[in-house]
């Protein structure tokens, strides 16, 4: 159960334990102090909510011919970490667009560096949609 805890949901955890010991002891003692670390962790908690709900999203970018750089012999996308906003180990996907109108899974190989920078390489440029989720 521990195991599956990242920084941002302990994060979330601490804000709420914290608004909520505030609230109590607030209600008891009633301190000047208590109710500042009270509003403080409500707004913590607000921000890490909203945070959350924001990566939980995918991130989608529709790449074409004109977004590839050659690099040797093959070509290659760069979609930073600052871009993408999903962490630095996220899940990506690279998808074409099907005769039907769908996507599906193509097999154009993506990478994630350690700085969680996403890197798309290809033997020649193409169109398709990377599919950037939070792993």
């Amino acid at each position: 159960m521990w195991s599956d805890i990242d920084g941002e949901d302990l994060a979330l955890l601490v804000a709420l334990v914290l608004a909520t010991v505030a609230a109590l002891l607030d209600t008891v003692i009633g301190s000047v102090v208590f109710k500042a670390l009270k509003i403080l962790g409500l707004i913590l908690s607000l921000g890490l909510a909203i945070h959350r709900i924001r990566t939980g999203k995918p991130y989608i970018k529709d790449l074409v011919v004109g977004d590839w750089k050659a690099v040797g012999q093959r070509y290659q996308i760069r979609v930073p970490r600052a871009e993408h906003g999903r962490g630095r180990s996220p899940r990506v996907l690279c998808l074409v667009l099907g005769e039907a109108g769908g996507y599906a899974e193509c097999f154009t190989g993506a990478e994630v560096n350690d700085e969680g920078d996403v890197f798309v390489v290809a033997s020649e440029p193409g169109s398709l949609r990377l599919d950037i989720r939070k792993s």
